[in-house]
């Protein structure tokens, strides 16, 4: 039985259905028949939910785009290639094309994964250490202190000692508001007005901005890609972009190209002013316009930003956790140095 609790199917579970139906196409075999064995062959999960659902729609003589709709499983974007890939009659080449785009969106989106969890996983690491010390180490000095014989004349030794305690005890609230913040982050980026105003603030915070600048240059060159070899001009690929996208400064900059050739300004020029490609890739787009091979030069400009967004991505990595790891090794210090003088200091005296 279909079950409709989780109707997203993943980038890497989008690329492995349309290389089934590429497989399917060639092999001659009706859609239908080819979901009926798909579906026999899969175990359970949700793909093979999305296939039930496409299974009983194609039975009614759906066509593949219809059916698609249809089950709810599907991005918007996916429906519309291929719905452009059955009127043209290039419904193989179209679903080929779909499955190494999401297999880039899937390379990157793991890119992106992977470049967080290390300082994730550092920064909780360091929390703990942070929380361990003033919940259960600070409560053992306080009273290996009063059992030395700490008194009032050791002002100066007890002040240290409670300013030690005292940035402890801050550095653990500005950690769990941190650690709250992330978690209100995460709820705020599963609406739509919440993921449209991070990916806004992602865009222009200087530590981010490169990277979703060469993200948003990629997936439009790619998005681009793929609609000029599906047999569609630049027009009708900007206005259907449009339609599908989703992505807030990816659809902003599709507007704003689509308002400039309104106006009568060329595509390239309109792109220029997008601001997302370099004049060197400028010239290798106008070339390709006037040998009639966009799409060779936007596929391969969708390598190039891959591999830019990447090397980005691993640039600013490799900038955070030095610091991270600096800033949170001196707090750490600041605070074991403010309690363990005074301890020592008292220890020594009685010697």
């Amino acid at each position: 039985m279909e079950k409709p609790s989780n109707k997203n199917l993943s980038s890497s579970e989008l690329s492995f259905f349309c290389m089934q139906i590429v497989m399917i196409l060639k092999s001659g075999m009706l859609i239908s028949d080819g979901i009926d064995w798909m579906y026999d062959d899969i175990e359970e999960g949700n793909i093979k939910n999305a296939l039930y659902s496409l299974k009983s729609r194609l039975s009614e003589k759906a066509p593949l785009y219809d059916a698609m709709k249809g089950s709810g499983y599907f991005p918007s974007y996916m429906i519309s290639m291929s719905r452009i890939g059955s009127v043209t009659g290039k419904l193989e080449d179209v679903m080929l094309s779909l499955t190494q785009y999401y297999d880039r969106e899937n390379l990157l989106k793991e890119k992106l994964r992977n470049s967080i969890f290390y300082p994730s996983m550092l920064f909780i690491m360091m929390s703990l250490v942070i929380v361990l010390l003033v919940t259960k180490i600070f409560p053992v000095f306080e009273g290996m202190l009063i059992e030395l014989g700490a008194s009032p004349s050791d002002s100066s030794f007890l002040l240290s000692f409670s300013n030690g305690i005292m940035a402890g005890r801050i550095a653990m609230i500005l950690v769990i508001i941190i650690i709250l913040a992330i978690a209100l982050f995460y709820v705020f980026n599963k609406t739509k007005i919440g993921k449209k105003h991070i990916n806004m603030f992602l865009s222009n915070f200087p530590l981010t901005k490169t990277i979703m600048k060469k993200i948003t240059a990629y997936r439009f060159s790619s998005s681009i890609s793929l609609l000029l070899n599906s047999g569609m001009n630049i027009d009708s690929s900007i206005d259907m972009l449009l339609d599908i996208v989703e992505e807030p400064v990816l659809k902003e900059k599709i507007q704003m190209c689509k308002d400039s050739m309104k106006s009568g300004v060329s595509f390239l020029d309109s792109v220029n002013k997008l601001s997302l490609f370099t004049g060197m890739h400028m010239q290798m787009l106008s070339m390709g316009q006037k040998t009639g091979e966009m799409d060779v030069v936007m596929n391969r400009l969708t390598n190039i930003y891959e591999n830019e967004a990447e090397q980005a991505i691993n640039n600013t990595v490799s900038l955070i956790e030095p610091v991270l790891v600096g800033i949170l090794s001196v707090l750490i210090g600041v605070i074991l140095i403010s309690v363990m003088l005074p301890l020592m200091n008292i220890m020594s005296s009685i010697g």
